[in-house]
């Protein structure tokens, strides 16, 4: 059996034959005993605020050397699940100064399992559960724990859960028309535990959805006894709430809908936050980059302007106002069907270019500079359905080590009224959720909203049903979040990208995909496949090795589905 965290050391090995500048490894055993990591306090800190600090890095798994701009930690993998909705349009005049084009599947593009599409999730997600490995080894282990062991122990358990969990959604398969699951339905990921666990039975083969799902509930139910006490210094740092937002998720994902709205309910409950406000949504130097600035994110990551570049952060992916990285050339916008659909007395519509340019000039929307960036980017000029949704930090749209060091969510609280709404559709009855999602929207977002009229429109083919509605607005909410992916995975609503009045400008891209995108299912990366006898390619043969079946690779998905040439 080979072990997960030895494919890491020959991944970077071999790329260092390729580069010659690889220099990152990452031992098995360090110099100090897990005892003595356990009893140092200010060691065992040290690990934990690594930890903490690890969901943005710049290059994190190849190092600068290799470059790939999306290779930036947690933080990227956000994005790859924002692009894989297609939600996001790229206007740039190619294709090739979008990262990401190939996760929104464009065309032609590589999504094979020897790419950096396919190797850097993996990686990324396993490189931190090893930090938390480490963490969760020598703490375990000890017989009594003070306070803050408690709490680095239950902080651990929570950002593996937090892995795991999205390992369960990339990795299952959605089956789907276009390629055959047929053989891996139902398979996850490899589950890797710290010294101090049992290896599952599964040993490094792709544990079944149950073992998965098992594992993260467990997690989070340690860390729920764990962090009973605990008070996080700032929301960078997980509590409570969050481990019950964790669950919430967890459930939705497994479809077990009774314990999704009670941990969404608790999350909130516990949480004390209170959804954005128009002002705060709309600020153009805190909004969705600023902790400080409003009440509503429950958990989230930070930047620091000595710790990264003007090209790989996602400020300047996202940030519209951002002019030192690939946003100033790739203009991104929100699909024009979902700007379409919300209501004009929704506030949010207004963090997106309208294309009538008279009745919605340039004061309509707040601009952290309008004098100096509109006579860098003409509003003319700018794209119908451009986003000014995500800001430069204090609004410094010119220097990317001001701007672009930000605070980022990864849980906010209007999430949980989400998850609340369509669980409680799925048990008490549509009448029910629908009840719960039009009180959210009319307090916090669109006093004119009306499910009843939302659903009138069911039949036009965007949005379908219920949840479906509930979706939509996750969408709306989360753009460019990462937030909804893996409810599409599970929902099904197709992606339709072309249509009549598409704002779509790429042919590779122009697609109406019936209910799951090929493209939503990740491959386990070749170098794990070479590295670990319990992963075979897709092509492969299983077999029992020491009593363990071994399990295949999801189906390549390249080039799945023909473009859409309907002509309107």
């Amino acid at each position: 059996m080979k072990n997960i965290f030895k494919t890491i050391l020959v991944t970077v090995a071999s790329v260092s034959l390729l580069t010659g500048c690889i220099k990152e490894t990452f031992p098995l055993e360090g110099a100090a005993t897990s005892n003595q990591l356990a009893q140092s306090a200010a060691g065992m800190a040290a690990s934990v605020d690594g930890l903490v600090a690890q969901m943005y890095q710049p290059y994190y798994f190849y190092g600068s050397s290799v470059q790939q701009e999306f290779d930036m930690s947690y933080s990227g993998i956000l994005i790859t699940y924002a692009r894989m909705l297609n939600d996001v349009v790229n206007n740039s005049s190619t294709e090739g100064y979008d990262w990401w084009t190939g996760y929104a599947g464009s065309y032609g593009y590589s999504m094979k399992d020897n790419t950096y599409r396919m190797v850097i999730p993996f990686m990324t997600l396993y490189k931190i559960i090893k930090s938390a490995n480490d963490i969760i080894g020598p703490l375990a282990q000890l017989e009594e724990m003070n306070a803050d062991q408690k709490a680095y122990l239950g902080i651990a358990y929570v950002y593996r859960a937090l892995m795991y969990h999205d390992i369960y959604n990339i990795y299952l398969p959605a089956q789907n028309k276009y390629t055959d699951c047929s053989k891996v339905l139902g398979l996850t990921g490899p589950i890797i535990v710290s010294s101090a666990e049992q290896e599952t039975e599964y040993k490094t083969a792709r544990a079944p959805k149950e073992a998965m799902s098992a594992f993260v509930l467990a997690d989070l139910d340690k860390a729920e006894q764990l962090l009973a006490d605990y008070t996080p210094p700032t929301g960078r740092y997980p509590g409570l709430p969050v481990v019950y937002g964790l669950k919430a998720r967890m459930y939705l994902a497994m479809e077990d809908y009774a314990n999704a709205a009670k941990y969404a309910r608790m999350a909130i409950d516990a949480s004390g936050k209170t959804p954005l406000t128009e002002a705060q949504w709309h600020d153009p130097a805190t909004a969705f980059c600023d902790a400080a600035g409003n009440n509503s994110w429950m958990w989230y990551y930070n930047i620091s302007g000595n710790n990264m570049g003007n090209l790989c952060n996602p400020t300047g992916f996202l940030a519209g106002e951002s002019d030192w990285g690939y946003n100033s050339l790739t203009q991104l916008a929100i699909q024009r069907w979902l700007y379409d659909r919300m209501n004009r007395t929704d506030f949010r519509k207004r963090s997106f270019i309208d294309p009538d340019r008279e009745t919605y000039p340039a004061s309509y929307y707040e601009w952290a500079d309008a004098t100096n960036y509109l006579a860098a980017y003409p509003f003319e000029s700018l794209p119908d359905y451009k986003s000014l949704k995500i800001r430069c930090k204090g609004g410094d749209w010119e220097t990317y080590s001001i701007g672009g060091a930000v605070d980022w969510p990864m849980m906010r609280v209007e999430e949980m009224y989400l998850i609340e709404a369509e669980a409680i559709g799925m048990t008490e009855g549509e009448a029910a959720g629908a009840a719960k999602l039009e009180a959210f929207m009319k307090e916090y977002r669109d006093p004119n909203y009306s499910y009843t009229i939302a659903s009138s429109t069911f039949g036009e083919g965007f949005v379908k049903n219920f949840q479906e509605e509930v979706l939509y607005q996750k969408r709306v909410e989360f753009w460019g979040e990462g937030v909804g992916f893996f409810d599409a995975k599970r929902i099904r609503p197709g992606v339709k990208t072309w249509y009549k009045g598409s704002n779509v400008i790429h042919s590779t891209l122009k697609y109406d995909i019936e209910e799951v995108s090929p493209y939503w299912n990740l491959l386990i990366p070749l170098n794990e496949i070479e590295n670990n006898d319990y992963i075979l390619d897709e092509t492969g043969v299983p077999s029992e090795i020491d009593g363990v079946m071994t399990t295949l690779n999801n189906p390549n998905p390249t080039s799945s589905v023909e473009n859409s040439t309907t002509q309107f």
